[in-house]
């Protein structure tokens, strides 16, 4: 039976909006997640973390949408890739370096107020570390949190006086570029900071091939170790690292200086600048550039054959790191794009990431074919990635002429189907004798040589225009 209405009326629908999940690109973000918002936060640092949804990065990592992405940088990231309005997008892999049992300012214990049996703790409390005098956690009272402001929540079950005895720890965030880097001991085989990357394969079954230090990337030590354990991760995979340049400066002039004098040039290396206004909230544009390069990966089944500079993000400006706006027109922004610096435009009636290159690209000077698009050294580092995961379990394996064979006709298949489908231009593999000689092969090491051409941007499109007399001859009737 319907209801009687008169007035106006707001319904709230569930949505059929699913977050897109890839299975190739998942980048690994390293830094600071507000764990102590969890019970078991000290067993989430230093180690990698799956994250598929907004609702896991809360109730694994302790997000919340009023986190400072300053002091939590890994907050960025998931807000940046799950609240995302183009087009949410998972999974990411996050890397958190605080421990809040070893970051801790403990809080007298006092008398506090119950008002309808709840008590409001602030953002920065240590849920683990929350103690009411002869209360049972679980028994007595639950916890819970906002995850909109951060605050912790005390609910009491039970019937409760109206004060308790209440004391806590609140985290003490003061991250130095050490604790991001982190260690690794060869004797016990402990791994912090950057060093977990290397146990990503083993722990989540994923091979890693974006990483990224949102903030503290800018810190030329932190970005030289990123690029060091960039290569053969796990003694496997191959990476590439999206940086950002220090986004405190301003003046695109002294950016360009900046890259010159710290030497940040390297194939493997997105180097991005500044920030971006996302929703509200400066992020770094290594994040924004990021989840570009996810959402065009997407797009292409997980092949990274096409470059994301030019490609719609959700962004409303750009600022530097204390959130003052930064104007670029194209001529600005090209400038840094020809020294290797991917940016942000508004162009074609939309803000779109700009720069189609890695940080060696130095307009004039980069010459080889291979080095002068992202796109270029992103599908070589997939296609040796591929390689190695498909064809694991060949090893050991006896290898005679038709398994050689064999594996030629189907990395050849592979190949031709990314040309047909426009990924690739060309594709070829083959055993060539000259790179296996008979004391190799005696040996068990066997080589195969592929040659590819990637996909080209069209990084500029030029029509020419020119005048013609034809016009005034028409309208006069004449020859």
């Amino acid at each position: 039976m319907s209801i009687y209405k008169h007035g106006i009326y707001g319904e709230y629908m569930p949505s059929n909006e699913q977050i897109v999940t890839t299975s190739n690109t998942i980048p690994i973000y390293v830094g600071v997640a507000p764990v102590h918002r969890v019970l078991d936060g000290s067993n989430k640092a230093n180690k990698p973390i799956l994250i598929s949804s907004l609702e896991e990065a809360q109730f694994e990592l302790g997000y919340s949408d009023n986190d400072d992405f300053n002091k939590f940088t890994l907050s960025a990231s998931i807000f940046a890739h799950f609240k995302n309005k183009v087009q949410a997008l998972g999974p990411i892999i996050l890397i958190n370096v605080l421990n809040p049992n070893s970051n801790k300012v403990e809080v007298q214990a006092t008398e506090t107020a119950v008002l309808n049996k709840k008590v409001v703790l602030g953002s920065d409390v240590i849920v683990s570390t929350i103690n009411i005098q002869d209360k049972i956690l679980g028994t007595d009272y639950k916890i819970d949190i906002d995850f909109i402001t951060g605050n912790v929540i005390i609910t009491f079950i039970k019937e409760v006086e109206s004060t308790v005895t209440l004391g806590y720890s609140t985290v003490n965030v003061n991250t130095t570029p050490q604790d991001i880097i982190g260690s690794y001991d060869s004797n016990t085989g402990e791994r912090k900071g950057i060093y977990c990357i290397q146990t990503v394969y083993e722990d989540l079954n994923i091979a890693p091939n974006i990483l990224c230090v949102p903030k503290y990337g800018k810190e030329v030590t932190i970005r030289n170790k990123l690029l060091e354990l960039s290569k053969n991760i796990g003694g496997q995979w191959d990476s590439i690292i999206y940086t950002d340049l220090d986004p405190s400066i301003s003046n695109y002039n002294q950016v360009l200086e900046k890259k010159s004098t710290d030497g940040l040039s390297s194939i493997d290396e997105k180097l991005c600048w500044p920030m971006g206004k996302m929703q509200g909230k400066n992020v770094f544009m290594s994040v924004i550039a990021i989840v570009r390069t996810q959402q065009t990966d997407v797009k292409n089944g997980g092949v990274p054959c096409e470059t994301p500079s030019n490609k719609q993000i959700d962004i409303s400006g750009l600022v530097n790191s204390s959130g003052e706006s930064i104007k670029l027109n194209i001529e600005i922004a090209n400038k840094l794009n020809s020294k290797g610096i991917t940016t942000a435009l508004f162009y074609g009636g939309k803000w779109v990431l700009w720069g189609p290159h890695m940080s060696n690209f130095d307009h004039g000077q980069t010459n080889k074919p291979e080095e002068l698009f992202d796109v270029s050294r992103r599908m070589d580092i997939y296609l040796n990635n591929d390689f190695k995961k498909r064809n694991a379990d060949k090893i050991d394996s006896p290898m005679t002429r038709n398994d050689i064979d064999a594996l030629i006709n189907t990395e050849q298949i592979r190949l031709n189907a990314l040309v047909s489908e426009g990924k690739l231009l060309f594709g070829s593999i083959a055993f060539r004798s000259s790179n296996n000689i008979a004391s190799d092969l005696m040996q068990g090491n066997f080589i195969f040589d592929t040659v590819t051409t990637a996909t080209i941007p069209a990084k500029s499109l030029t029509q020419r225009m020119q005048y013609s007399s034809q016009g005034i001859k028409n309208m006069i009737g004449g020859e």
